[in-house]
């Protein structure tokens, strides 16, 4: 996707071409999809998660900021829509709690392992999961997006220094369960595979 190609469609959305959404779908929606499946573990939410993105890019388009990249941007809605279903789930999880505490018996869904068969290296996938949301959404952003500490820090509205001592920690993490895991063989990071 060139952003040449994107501001093309993006001229014909605004000016309410069905076509032109279709085209920026199809040129996005396996970048979004990837970032999503990342972060949230329950493939139906995925799909609820990216379908509201898309809503939310379509209302939000008029606000582009042309100066801007397009894909930059898009990431915005992703971390608004992901972070406001965390707020969801955590206040679904206290609404359990209650009724538990109160003696009703509530269903929980187990998540599915939201592996993408698309991606390399399973391994990799599997380690960054079991990091803390914090961590894994700087590690995407960083070898998935390869957006700079900068880049990263803007768009998660935190200080870069925050950002850099999240990658280093997730880093750490990643590489103490690759040892614990491969019985000392250790792990070298590689950047994820772009789609």
């Amino acid at each position: 996707m060139n952003e040449q190609q994107i501001e093309f469609w993006l001229d014909r959305l605004i000016a309410g071409d069905q076509e032109a959404f279709e085209a920026v779908y199809g040129m996005t929606r396996k970048k979004v999809y990837g970032t999503v499946a990342v972060l949230v573990r329950n493939r139906e939410d995925v799909a609820e998660i990216v379908s509201e993105i898309y809503y939310q890019l379509w209302r939000s388009l008029p606000n582009y900021d042309r100066k801007r990249p397009f894909l930059f941007w898009l990431n915005g809605i992703v971390i608004r829509q992901v972070s406001q279903w965390r707020r969801q789930i955590w206040r679904r999880f206290r609404l359990h709690e209650k009724k538990a505490r109160l003696g009703e018996e509530a269903h929980v869904e187990m998540p599915d392992e939201p592996l993408l068969e698309a991606e390399s290296n399973r391994e990799i996938r599997e380690a960054i999961n079991r990091l803390p949301f914090k961590l894994r959404i700087v590690v995407i952003y960083r070898y998935y997006y390869d957006y700079s500490h900068d880049q990263i820090a803007e768009l998660l509205q935190i200080p870069v220094g925050t950002v850099k001592s999240r990658n280093r920690l997730a880093l750490k993490r990643i590489r103490k369960w690759f040892d614990t895991e491969r019985d000392g063989e250790g792990f070298q990071i590689v950047y994820l595979k772009k789609n």
